[in-house]
């Protein structure tokens, strides 16, 4: 017999085995729980992290919206399929005419060249007002 049986009995062998048992328990009770928590900390967070930050995107476009000068609309409207909005720029203008084939390569290049010679022409008027 080895020397640490001598004085342990079968009840006292049966009484270790129990309390190592329950200490195992209680070991892996405490490491499940824990992870547990953590599991419960980490949802919790992504919960508030993708609630604040969804409010947040939605204020941002809403403030977006109200603060646009209303082009995005217009933008979703053409692309939609709706009417297209008519250009307040004369070279924009003819451009939008140019792409919808109402005029021919050289009407648009004598027209912008017109157009920009008008602007260079206001531009100089402007300086010599100026001096």
């Amino acid at each position: 017999m080895p020397s640490t049986d001598r004085g342990v009995g079968t009840l006292g062998k049966l009484a270790l085995g129990a309390v190592v048992v329950v200490a195992a328990l209680v070991v892996a009770t405490v490491v499940l729980a824990f992870l547990q928590n953590l599991l419960a900390a980490l949802l919790g967070l992504l919960v508030t992290v993708l609630l604040f930050g969804g409010g947040a995107y939605l204020v941002y476009r809403l403030v977006s919206s109200i603060a646009s000068d209303g082009t995005d609309s217009a933008d979703r409207i053409e692309s939609a399929g709706g009417a297209p909005t008519e250009p307040t720029d004369s070279v924009d203008r003819l451009t939008e005419q140019y792409k919808r084939g109402e005029l021919t390569d050289e009407e648009f290049e004598r027209r912008l060249e017109a157009e920009m010679s008008d602007t260079d022409q206001a531009v100089a008027d402007l300086e010599a007002e100026l001096e």
